[in-house]
């Protein structure tokens, strides 16, 4: 039976997440990996001829270094680099999945269901060596086995976990036709970066839209401006425009969502 994680949204709906299991995510790392050695090979080669004692390694001032010391400052630190940049950057400006989790429609989120930013997706891939050396025997796979939530030390770190998308069982949504709508908040930047949500969290904002005529004002008013913060956010790079009326924004997003990806 799949493993689940429920997050309960803050209009207390509980969302149950699908989680990716061990063999879905060792499938998305061999194809991220694949990708991996076609961008490093081509920087081993020239790292390897930086590294010599010819005319380009004496430009480069590393063939004075001895060769195990070249070898572990090119390779041990420089393609490293490489593929964290790699898995950091995708999952943390792209909605938390790098090439490999697209195809296998996985995706990284934070406890709370939100995609992760830059910076936890750094924590979480800066631990990938340490879960996957062979010098470590593995271990981020054995405390993937044995966590409930099938998390490695990187997740632990990040407070994120792996799910399957569209693999949601939420309490069914009143299916309506769309009607037209005119955005007055939504600037071309936030319209572009619409694919950034994912389909949970629109869900989780359309759950507050349909329950939020029967709110206190005041609770109303607090969930949606949460609410807002958390899309602005993420559709305007981080730097989202002052005083954005927080359920008309939540309402278009839902709207521009809807209309885009057909949820």
């Amino acid at each position: 039976m799949p493993r689940v994680w429920t997050i309960i949204t803050p209009e207390n709906v509980p969302l149950e997440l699908e989680l990716a299991n061990p063999l879905e995510r060792g499938v998305a790392l061999i194809i991220d990996t694949l990708i991996t050695a076609a961008i490093t090979v081509p920087i081993a080669i020239a790292l390897t001829a930086l590294s010599g004692a010819g005319p380009v390694g004496r430009i480069a001032g590393l063939s004075s270094l001895d060769t195990p010391l070249r070898f572990l400052l090119l390779y041990g630190f420089a393609l490293p680099l490489v593929i964290v940049a790699y898995h950091s950057l995708l999952e943390g400006l792209y909605g938390g999945q790098t090439l490999g989790k697209k195809l296998m429609n996985l995706r990284v989120i934070r406890n709370d269901g939100t995609v992760p930013d830059l910076a936890a997706a750094l924590i979480r891939n800066a631990l990938r060596f340490v879960d996957y050396m062979p010098c470590t025997c593995g271990i981020g796979f054995t405390v993937m086995l044995l966590s409930a939530q099938f998390r490695r030390l990187g997740d632990y770190a990040a407070g994120t976990l792996v799910i399957r998308e569209g693999r949601t069982a939420p309490p069914p949504l009143p299916e309506e036709e769309l009607p037209p709508m005119d955005l007055q908040v939504l600037t071309p930047l936030a319209v572009a970066n619409i694919s950034r949500l994912s389909k949970e969290q629109v869900l989780a904002l359309r759950y507050f839209l349909l329950r939020a005529p029967q709110l206190p004002q005041d609770l109303r008013e607090q969930i949606a401006r949460e609410l807002a913060s958390k899309v602005a956010n993420l559709l305007w790079d981080g730097n989202p425009p002052e005083n954005l009326p927080a359920e008309r924004l939540i309402e278009e997003t839902v709207w521009l969502y809807r209309q885009r990806f057909g949820q």
